[in-house]
């Protein structure tokens, strides 16, 4: 650019921009999002220890919301849902194939510090807990070794401690992304008959963030 004056003009209004259109350090927002879910199941609930052969599916997709307040730059605190997905446990013998069907879903609330980096993009963390729902459906289920017509889904609900962090950008006060890994520690339960069994479980996702 021929003239310096302008230059810096026009350079301050580029760098100015996003601040102008920054949101507040206090507001409300509600997000909604896409993940990948991933667990690990306990091997002293599902293993057969060789007496049949294992295929295990361990991740797929799930979805996220959130209704949060940002109480100022560095505190939250927010309510989130996830839907970690559909994860399957098979036995096979022979022609007959049993099937675990394990299914996680729940609710978190956690308090949410925050570092801003600059008024747009700030990255944070998680801490609090989540109320788990698993439900672990058996197909072609084995009874002592014998191919039995069905056995009846069994549910539990358990607590755990709910981890996280990510990071997240606004492109306007209406608008802004999120991603973040959560960690949802153990879910499912053991040790009777109408347990589920046990998994670790991880979700990895991306939202959208419309403040309010």
């Amino acid at each position: 650019m021929k003239y310096p004056v302008l230059r810096c003009v026009v350079a301050s209004v580029l760098l100015a921009a996003p601040v102008a259109n920054a949101i507040g350090a206090d507001y409300w927002y509600a997000g909604v999002g896409l993940g990948y879910g991933k667990i690990e199941f306990y091997p002293a609930d599902f293993s057969s220890n060789g007496a049949f052969a294992e295929t295990v599916r361990d991740a797929d997709l799930g979805f996220t919301g959130a209704l949060g307040v940002q109480f100022n730059k560095n505190w939250g605190l927010e309510l989130n849902f996830i839907q970690l997905g559909k994860f399957s446990y098979k036995y096979t013998q022979g022609a007959a194939v049993q099937e675990d069907i394990y299914e996680v879903s729940g609710w978190g609330l956690s308090l949410i510090p925050t570092v801003p980096l600059t008024r747009n993009f700030s990255i944070f963390g998680r801490l609090g807990a989540l109320a788990s729902q698993t439900r672990n459906t058996i197909r072609n289920p084995f009874v002592n070794g014998v191919p039995t017509a069905s056995i009846t889904p069994v549910q539990v609900n358990e607590t755990s401690f709910l981890t996280g962090f990510g990071a997240q950008y606004f492109l306007n006060r209406d608008f802004g992304m999120r991603v973040e890994y959560q960690n949802l520690g153990r879910v499912g339960s053991s040790g009777c008959a109408t347990c589920t069994g046990r998994a670790n479980a991880q979700f990895l996702s991306a939202s959208a963030l419309f403040p309010f």
